[in-house]
């Protein structure tokens, strides 16, 4: 406990001091040592709850960054296989370009042709299903909980 000791003067209603001479008749000591003790329960009740409440915000920051780990990864993945795919397409553009010695580059902006139409519309439609499976499996997920 506290070595030195200051003198405090309050003014309490009847009924609190009444409950603070009993406590202190009880456990046989001051009306000082009451009050200190009651201070210091507070105080550490007080803590606690700061604890428990601490406590269940980070468990459920966890629980919400465990499901956007997972996707994090999916994506992280994802990019990994489009990179890796974008630069060897590249490095054949490149060559294809060398060897067949073209002075200019004709953008789909100024032609496009029907097989690079096809590309697109088949990209799309993958892009589509992938998009209906995620919403197919999110749907099923969301009626299990």
């Amino acid at each position: 406990m506290h070595t030195t000791k200051q003198r405090l003067h309050v003014r309490l209603v009847p009924d609190i001091i009444e409950k603070i001479q009993t406590i202190a008749a009880e456990n046989h000591s001051s009306q000082a040592d009451v009050i200190t003790e009651a201070i210091e329960h507070y105080d550490a009740e007080r803590n606690e709850k700061y604890v428990v409440f601490k406590n269940m915000i980070a468990d459920l920051l966890d629980e919400k960054l465990e499901a956007m780990e997972d996707k994090l990864q999916s994506i992280q993945v994802t990019g990994n296989v489009v990179d890796r795919d974008t630069k060897i397409l590249l490095e054949f553009m490149n060559h294809y370009y060398l060897m067949n010695e073209f002075k200019d580059l004709i953008t789909t902006e100024k032609y496009k042709t029907n097989g690079m139409q096809q590309a697109e519309d088949l990209i799309q439609k993958r892009i589509h299903k992938h998009r209906q499976k995620k919403l197919d499996y999110e749907k099923r997920k969301a009626q299990k909980k």
